[in-house]
């Protein structure tokens, strides 16, 4: 529709000109020139592997129109300076296609102009016209419209597709990594004095993916995970990554924050409250839940396939933490416990064997200090 307004009605509007001027051989190329594209983009429809070909074709059909035209009326100012609009070729070239082929198109319409000069000289003009300054104004305006049009259209897909690729690196990355990583292309790895790590993780996950196709099991996890993401959203945290069935997030990181562990605690509570009163893919599921606090380092290491992650003693024991907890239940390790102690409802859970650590004791995060244990 956008061709038939801008392309076609206008074409055939100057064909009938020039038919009424007498111009017929002019008249007939603008003619043929209006339906080229039409065809072009029927053969387009038949065709969508052609893509290159037609689009060549057409950019083709558009300078050769412009350089038989000039030709006939005798040169680039009896034409009123139409291979002016030959430019319009190298634009469509680098809209159509790409920076490689509109180089080369404006070689061509380089040599179209040399030609455009030279056979004037050697060929006797079909027609005799006069050419007004006005003339020369109004294709020179006309040619600075489309140009303007033309590169508008190309720089607002530019910025269309700049913010779709910004979004989705937002979306991978933290914002303020996502902001380093664009400037620096370098490590990025950076140490904080506290922060907390928790893991979640879904109980008996094997035995239950023995008994669901892929889509379902997929479908199961993409729920428990959306509902998680949620809650991380809302409490301004930083989900690091799943692998598998268990979901990590931090606070604290990449931005500093004092109450870090209080953070993480409340979005166990939430998650576990959660996983209780609702079914995720029809399924009923329990969680493992781990949280420590400490140092640790934060990054992104290598040159593809970027992912910030954690490194550290403080990470490796909020994993023991998940794994050495009880199902439906949230422990935490005494980092964690020391810091949150005085807002939220713990109870010891006595000394466990921690790989990696030895003897630990360890907390289970009941409630909040303002609520009755346990109630959601």
């Amino acid at each position: 529709m956008g061709y038939v307004v801008v392309g076609f009605l206008p074409r055939l509007f100057f064909s009938a000109m020039e038919f009424a001027e007498g111009l017929m051989a002019v008249g007939a190329i603008d003619l043929i020139a209006a339906f080229v594209p039409v065809f072009g983009l029927a053969a387009l429809r038949l065709r969508p592997h052609w893509y290159v070909a037609i689009a060549n074709l057409l950019l083709l059909a558009l300078l050769m129109e412009n350089l038989l035209v000039t030709v006939l009326l005798g040169g680039l100012v009896p034409s009123s300076l139409l291979m002016v609009f030959g430019l319009l070729v190298v634009v469509g070239a680098l809209i159509l296609l790409s920076r490689r082929s509109a180089f080369w198109w404006f070689l061509v319409y380089l040599l179209a102009l040399v030609l455009a000069v030279v056979l004037p000289e050697q060929i006797e003009p079909r027609y005799e016209v006069e050419t007004a300054a006005g003339d020369l104004a109004g294709v020179i305006g006309a040619t600075a419209i489309l140009l303007y049009a033309a590169m508008a259209y190309f720089v607002r897909q530019r910025d269309h597709f700049q913010r779709e690729s910004d979004d989705l690196f937002h979306n991978i990355l933290p914002d303020d990594i996502a902001e380093r990583l664009k400037s620096e292309r370098a490590m990025i790895a950076d140490d904080y004095a506290s922060a907390s790590v928790l893991f979640a993780d879904v109980v008996n996950f094997t035995p239950m993916s023995a008994t669901l196709s892929p889509p379902e099991l997929v479908g199961l996890l993409n729920d428990v995970f959306t509902t998680f993401d949620g809650l991380v959203e809302e409490l301004g945290l930083e989900k690091i990554k799943t692998v598998g069935d268990e979901y990590m997030v931090a606070a604290g990181v990449p931005v500093e924050r004092t109450d870090h562990a209080h953070a993480l605690a409340e979005l166990a509570l939430r998650i576990r409250d959660r996983s209780r009163s609702h079914q995720f893919g029809g399924h009923d599921i329990s969680l493992r839940i781990g949280i420590n606090s400490g140092p640790l380092v934060a990054g992104i290491v290598g040159t593809h396939k970027f992912a910030y992650d954690l490194w550290g003693d403080t990470v490796n024991t909020a994993s023991r933490m998940e794994s050495e907890g009880i199902a439906g239940a949230i422990q935490v390790s005494p980092a964690t416990y020391e810091l949150i102690r005085d807002d939220f409802i713990c109870e010891p859970r006595g000394t466990i064997s921690v790989k990696g650590k030895g003897e630990m004791s360890t907390y289970l995060l009941v409630g909040r200090a303002d609520e009755t244990p346990g109630s959601g």
